[in-house]
């Protein structure tokens, strides 16, 4: 028996990675041979310097950001292997110093790497990022592009790095169901087409709106729907600081400008803040496809991949792991490139109502990234390490 202590976040509230880690831990479940203690943290971070308004920083767990004995704790407790999520350079500075203390009661190390190329220039901690990740045994990252961008990083000095994916949950029901425009608020005689997600710089946002400014005149019957938070720092100084300091809060207040652009009124709906779940899964359901116009990005969008994984189809840049997830060269376009984007835009509505064997075809293009065939690739990992 392989025992694994697994670093994440899991469980109520939804925060950062807590939607994966249920979803791996559940798929290792089903694994034999590995026995898994999940770990959480208790303050991943100082929540006040979240620059999205409840950040999410607080859970029910054992870890704690200013806590070291709580690092001691967990670094010593029975394991073979600690498996850390790691998705935030800043959480470095602790968790390279609790790698190390696991490392020398005896356990092996792996972290997967959600970033290999961070979203937002934070270089004060490159040195913690570095270290933490020089102290795993291995680095798991989503895709073949994040494993490139590692060992240029390292400049052939990277520790063992290996191509997991991203795990998909695969909806076998494919298309709208009964009620999801009336649970949205959505006509079901107009066409949608949506991005979701945290609504930060590097996701283009502001190219999706100066794009929708050029098609609107040409789809009179389809809208735009944005969804997610804006980290613009909410209230709080201190959270105002580290948005401004990020770049958020200047980007937060682009995209406002740029709903401005001439012909939106009317035709872009902004949904800010946090959806349930149940809103997010219809609005992919009624969606004729979802867009990720990506600027700079080197991993994989769990953004993408719940999309995709549903059966809306995804226009992505070609960026890290995203055109991995489409189902043809006509669905990526090129970063930042406002006139191809309005051109892919116009083609795809021109086609009329989205078919459901395009449905079908997405959810097959993701259908080796399923969430149990994604454990069983950790749990090799875990025993060829283990024993």
């Amino acid at each position: 028996m392989c025992r694994v202590q697994l670093i994440c976040q899991f469980g109520e509230p939804v925060r950062g990675l807590s939607p994966y880690g249920d979803a791996l831990l559940s798929a290792l479940a089903e694994c034999e041979g590995i026995n898994v203690d999940p770990v959480d943290y208790r303050a991943a971070y100082p929540g006040i310097l979240h620059p999205a308004a409840q950040g999410g920083a607080k859970g029910p767990g054992e870890l704690h950001w200013a806590n070291p004995f709580s690092w001691y704790r967990v670094a010593r407790r029975v394991s073979d292997i600690v498996h850390i999520q790691h998705w935030s350079s800043p959480l470095a500075t602790y968790l390279w110093p609790f790698a190390v203390m696991a490392k020398r009661a005896g356990k092996h190390i792996i972290v997967t790497v959600h970033n290999p190329k961070l979203h937002e220039s934070l270089p004060v901690f490159d040195a913690f990022e570095n270290g933490l990740l020089r102290a795993a045994d291995v680095l798991i990252v989503h895709d073949a592009n994040g494993a490139k961008a590692l060992r240029q990083r390292f400049a052939g000095g990277a520790p063992d790095i290996r191509v997991i994916p991203h795990g998909i949950r695969l909806n076998m029901r494919p298309g709208v169901w009964n009620g999801d425009h009336a649970q949205l608020g959505f006509d079901s005689g107009r066409r949608y087409v949506v991005l979701f997600g945290n609504l930060r710089g590097y996701k283009g946002v502001t190219n999706l709106l100066e794009a929708w400014s050029q098609v609107v005149g040409h789809v009179p019957d389809v809208d735009l729907v944005i969804a997610g938070r804006l980290w613009e720092g909410g209230r709080g100084y201190l959270t105002k600081a580290a948005a401004m300091a990020l770049g958020t809060r200047e980007y937060s207040d682009r995209l406002r400008s740029a709903m401005e652009l001439p012909g939106l009124a009317g035709r872009v709906h902004l949904r800010e803040g946090f959806l349930p779940d149940g809103d997010i899964d219809a609005l992919l359901r009624v969606a004729e496809f979802a867009v990720f116009p990506y600027e700079r990005f080197g991993s994989q969008s769990g953004a993408a991949c719940r999309a995709a994984g549903i059966g809306c189809p995804v226009l992505v840049s070609n960026l890290g792991g995203l055109p991995d997830l489409t189902i043809g060269q006509d669905w990526i376009v090129t970063p930042g490139d406002v006139e191809e984007l309005a051109a892919s835009l116009r083609a795809k509505l021109a086609r009329g109502r989205l078919s459901d064997d395009t449905r079908k075809a997405q959810i097959e293009r993701v259908s080796d990234y399923g969430w149990l065939t994604v454990g069983r690739q950790h749990a090799a990992l875990y025993h060829e390490l283990g024993h």
